[in-house]
Parts: C-alpha cells; structure tokens; sequence
C-alpha cells in the first residue's frame, strides 16, 4: 500500500484503438483499489493511472459510482462464468456435492480476486433501476444458493426455509472469505492457504445442514 498523500508516477499516455478505453479504466480502478482501496476511486485518478485526459472517464461513466458498478458487474460475470463451469463438470451431483463446488468456486474467486469482491455488494448495486445490468449479475450469483437450498429442501422433506438457508450459507461462505482477505484468519491460523480452513468448515457446515431439523416452537399463548 503507498503512503497516504504519495502518488505514483502516472503512467506514460497510450493510443487506445475504438473500444477498449471503458475496460483500461476498469483495470487501472481494479490496480488503484489492490495498492490502496476502495475510497481511493475517483475518476481524475483513475483517469491519471491510465494516462488519459481527467474528461475521458466520464465518455463511459456518469460519477465513480458507475465505474465501480461496471468493476462490480466484471466481478460477478466472472465468478457465474466459473460458477457455470463447475456445475457443467459436475452435472448430476447432489446437494452435498454441489454445496461444495459452489463453496470452494466463490472462496477461491474471492481470495484470486480481491479488488473485485470489495466492490461487489456495496448496497447501491440493489438499485436495479439505476445499476440494473450489475444487479442483474449478482443475482444471477445468489439464484445459484437459492437453487441448492431448494435441492436440500426437497431432500429434507421441506423441513426447512430454502431462502433462510441460502441466505445463511451466503454469509458463511462471504464471511469466511472476507476475513482471509481481510488478516484475520490468516493471523489466526497462521496458514498460507484458506483451502485446509475451508474443508473443514465445508465439512461442519454439511453436518450441521443435514441434522435433523428442530422441533417446531408451539404458537406463542398456546
């Protein structure tokens, strides 16, 4: 990370051919958010590491907003596209199986891939109407748990709530990669890799979702 108020040199000022200007400064945020973070965006200094004009940002994107939005949307497309291609390889599998490919698909994206999942679910990207093709990705992200808990609902004899489960291993799965990414249990483990952590986790999650489901709670005044 650079000092604070140190700036590096700007990069030498390049000939983009027609089209490609939109992604060079998606990848110079992508490298602004890995040296600094997040709150170092903003389109003259995203515009400065990429060597064009303070103007040319704002051919493509309106404010910042909207170039961490586009950050946001590469982030999601990528892990659906790596989502897609777990499932293609283990087509037919069951809800334990697929548990495990989503688990491992969204960790490992997260840890290859940290400039992208900062961004990736800050509350303005629920704005459908304003950000409706990065809302869209993300959703697409989060139909994938819905469709496993449905699997395990079904499997279960609809012993359980398909939403809360989804919901629940979201936070598991997103937690446990934040706080790798984050220090913590890197400190905490003092391992160089999450992928130990991870199996054992993926194994006590499965414990716990294949338990028998608690009793029901009788009605409050019964």
């Amino acid at each position: 990370m650079t000092a604070r108020g140190k700036k590096s040199a700007p990069k030498a000022r390049r000939t983009y051919h027609h089209g490609d200007l939109r992604q060079a400064l998606v990848n110079a945020t992508l490298e602004l958010i890995a040296r600094e973070d997040a709150g170092a965006v903003s389109l003259r200094e995203v515009a400065r590491q990429a060597g064009v004009s303070a103007a040319a940002p704002y051919h493509h994107f309106r404010d910042k907003n909207a170039l961490l939005a586009a950050v946001a949307e590469e982030g999601f497309r990528a892990l659906n596209g790596r989502m897609d291609e777990e499932f293609a390889r283990g087509q037919g599998a069951g809800p334990t199986e697929v548990l495990r490919l989503l688990a491992r698909c969204y960790v490992r994206f997260a840890i290859e891939h940290p400039a992208h999942y900062r961004v990736m679910f800050r509350e303005e990207w629920n704005d459908e109407e304003k950000y409706p093709s990065t809302h869209a990705e993300g959703m697409r992200a989060f139909q994938r748990l819905l469709e496993w808990a449905g699997a395990v609902r079904v499997a279960q004899g609809a012993s359980n709530d398909a939403e809360i489960l989804a919901l629940t291993t979201w936070s598991w799965v997103h937690g446990l990669a934040s706080l790798w990414n984050e220090g913590p249990l890197r400190k905490k483990t003092g391992a160089d890799s999450i992928e130990p952590l991870l199996e054992r986790s993926l194994d006590l999650f499965m414990q716990l979702v294949s338990a028998a489901p608690a009793p029901k709670r009788a009605p409050r005044g019964g």
